[in-house]
């Protein structure tokens, strides 16, 4: 049986006496998408920058059943867990491209010898790919300065997708983008499951989420209130009244479009 591409069992974060997250178990299949929601102040971020080694932790984190807790970020990335954050940061002075190629790091010394020859022609496959699965590849040489808030944050997640990462933590990825980006961007990531990658999504678009997830993890005050797939999520009377409330349910269940 195939473990999942990422298992976060028992998180707990504490600053100080306060706990941010408390006793949080979540998977993510391979090829799937996890949709992790909640009001602000639940601890979603926190719970990522724990999976990802930004901030230490009780618990234990898995990526395709190899125990990593005790890594650092960079070598949680090569293992194969990338991550966006809210805030793009984008090098100004570097092209679109240049920006994403800096996700694509060297693992050894023979590779920098072995890429003197092959890594001009492989980088730029590599970066264009990455760039046409959220649908930017147009934007292949422009500079940041000549975007839209909404175009930076995918060339952010484009660079996420760049080094063939196994899973990627997705923190607001729609957060910018207008209700056609937001629609073509939930296709895309759809799209990019086939291809065996697999993601947490952290998004206060609850149409976004319930059309994009296969599963929905849903937290308050650091802890699991409920989970389960997007159409039973929708229905939740737990989930309405601590978030949603009944003027964020859309008329339709968005997940019944997929």
């Amino acid at each position: 049986m195939t473990a999942p591409a990422l298992v976060a069992r028992e998180i707990t974060v504490r600053y100080g006496g306060v706990r941010a997250v408390s006793n949080v178990t979540l998977e993510v299949p391979e090829g799937k998408i996890i949709g992790l929601i909640g009001p602000n102040g639940a601890g979603k971020t926190t719970l990522v920058d724990a999976i990802t080694g930004f901030v230490p932790c009780d618990g234990r984190v898995e990526i395709a059943g190899e125990d990593v807790t005790r890594l650092k970020p960079h070598a949680r990335a090569r293992r194969g867990l990338g991550r966006t954050w809210q805030a793009v940061e984008l090098f100004d002075d570097l092209s679109v491209a240049e920006n994403v190629a800096v996700a694509i790091g060297t693992p050894s010394p023979w590779a920098t010898i072995k890429e003197l020859f092959v890594k001009p022609t492989l980088e730029k496959a590599r970066v264009g790919e990455a760039l046409d699965s959220v649908g930017i590849g147009h934007l292949f040489d422009a500079m940041p300065t000549e975007l839209s808030e909404g175009q930076r944050k995918l060339v952010g997640i484009a660079r996420a997708f760049a080094g063939s990462p196994r899973v990627v933590c997705l923190d607001e990825p729609a957060a910018g983008l207008d209700t056609t980006e937001t629609h073509e961007l939930g296709m895309q990531l759809r799209g990019l499951t086939s291809g065996g990658t697999s993601m947490l999504l952290i998004d206060h678009d609850i149409g976004f989420v319930f059309g994009a997830c296969d599963h929905v993890v849903v937290v308050e005050f650091g802890t699991v209130i409920a989970e389960g797939p997007p159409h039973e999520i929708y229905a939740n009377e737990r989930v309405i009244e601590a978030y949603l409330g009944s003027s964020a349910i859309p008329t339709e269940d968005p997940g019944a479009r997929r």
